[in-house]
Order: structure tokens, then C-alpha cells, then sequence
């Protein structure tokens, strides 16, 4: 968030870094798009919780703490909002806020969104060498797979939604607010996190689906030809 702020205010001046801040908040939006930002990440994240066993994989029943003596549901409220806010949700204003849409214009949005996808899980990098952080008990390259691949979703939802930053934001933060939620891993050292990849398999098909949207909308409105014969 704030190198994307950091760059803007250098490209353009202080009024137009607070004009891009004040817009990632705009809240006019289609409600279907809010939907769909809620909707998709608890798809995910319940079809990986609960198919994971189902394949002989095991998962944690919750990662929020057991002994505060309120329910996981409960406390997944006030933890959505820190993660709205400081907690994944404000790094949207660089990967899509900033980076796609020049990309995008570049390069097209398939190959746009697993560029940032890509930057996106290398970023994430140092937490795998973090004593005690805990991403060190599940494997990077699925990790990797995940965020290169469901940038695709990210990207349909950001510019089907006439490029409202809000949704992408939400989105961020509902998904890394159910991880504890419905969990796919123990974050245990010695533990086995094989249930991962189930998560891993899972975004790559969603990205798969959200490729094929966004190829059939490109050759719907790409324009036509006029050429004379």
C-alpha cells in the first residue's frame, strides 16, 4: 500500500496519491460484485476444508484460539476487519490498485494477472524462513501456485466491477479471514500440511474458469473489422 501511494504521489503529486487512496473506498458498487467477493473465497475455502479429508487429508477444526471462550464465527467478525484493513486487504492498492491496469493494457489480462500472481507469492517469500512464523510447515510452491493462479479471479472481479478497488480489497480480506476459520492446515511444526494443495488444486481451477470468463468477454468486445472487400 504504501509504495503504491509512495509512487503515486512521486508520478503525479500529493492531491492525486489522496484522489487514489480515497477511490480504493469507493463504495459504489454492484452489489452482485460484494457478493461475489464474499461468495467465492467461502467456496474455496469450505470446499478445501471439508473435501480434504474426505481425500485423506487432515485439517485443524479451527485455528482461532480454543480458550478465549468465544466462537470461532464470533471472532471471525473483528478479525475481518483488521484484515480489511492491515491484514492483507491494503496490499491490493499496489497489486490491483497500482500494477494491473497498465499491465493489463500491456499485455492483456491473462498474462497481466499471472505476472502480479507471480510477484504476488515471490513476495511472500521471506515468511518461509521466519523462525516461528509457521508458513514454514506448508510447501511454498503450492503456496506459489495459489496466489500466481487466483490472480485471474482477482482480475475479473476488479474490472467486471468497473475497476472498484473495494471489491478486490474485500475479497483479500474474506479470504485470508476463513483460512483460520475454515482451515486447510495445523500450522504445527512436524505436521504434515499435504491438505494444501487441495487448496492449491482448488484456486487453479477457479482461475481456470475465471480465464475462459475473461477470454469469451475480450472476443465479445473485441471490435469488429471493417475492412472493404
Amino acid at each position: 500500500m504504501f509504495a503504491a501511494l509512495a509512487v503515486v504521489v512521486r508520478q503525479h503529486g500529493w492531491k492525486e496519491g489522496w484522489n487514489f487512496f480515497r477511490q480504493a473506498f469507493d463504495l459504489k458498487v454492484k452489489p452482485f460484485y460484494v457478493i461475489a467477493a464474499l461468495a467465492i473465497p467461502i467456496f474455496i475455502h469450505a470446499t478445501t476444508h471439508y473435501l480434504a479429508p474426505l481425500l485423506g487429508f487432515d485439517v485443524a477444526d479451527t485455528l482461532f484460539p480454543n480458550n478465549l471462550q468465544v466462537s470461532s464465527v464470533i471472532l471471525s467478525i473483528p478479525y475481518f476487519f483488521l484484515m480489511l484493513l492491515i491484514g492483507g486487504g491494503q496490499e491490493e492498492l499496489g497489486w490491483r490498485g497500482y500494477a494491473l491496469e497498465p499491465l493489463q493494457k500491456r499485455l492483456g489480462v491473462i498474462p497481466a494477472s499471472l505476472i502480479i500472481g507471480s510477484i504476488w507469492g515471490m513476495w511472500h517469500l521471506p515468511l518461509w524462513v521466519m523462525p516461528g512464523d509457521g508458513h514454514s510447515t506448508y510447501s511454498f510452491i503450492a503456496f506459489f501456485i495459489m496466489t500466481s493462479s487466483i490472480s485471474l479471479v482477482y482480475s475479473w472481479l476488479y474490472n467486471a466491477s468497473n475497476q472498484k478497488l473495494i471489491v478486490v480489497i474485500i475479497f483479500h480480506a474474506i479470504s485470508n479471514t476463513l483460512a483460520p476459520l475454515l482451515p486447510f492446515l495445523h500450522m504445527k511444526e512436524g505436521k504434515p500440511e499435504t491438505a494444501y494443495w487441495v487448496y492449491a488444486g482448488i484456486n487453479f481451477l477457479a482461475a481456470v474458469i475465471a480465464g475462459i470468463y475473461i477470454q469469451k468477454t475480450q472476443r465479445k468486445n473485441k471490435p469488429k473489422s471493417n475492412s472493404i472487400p
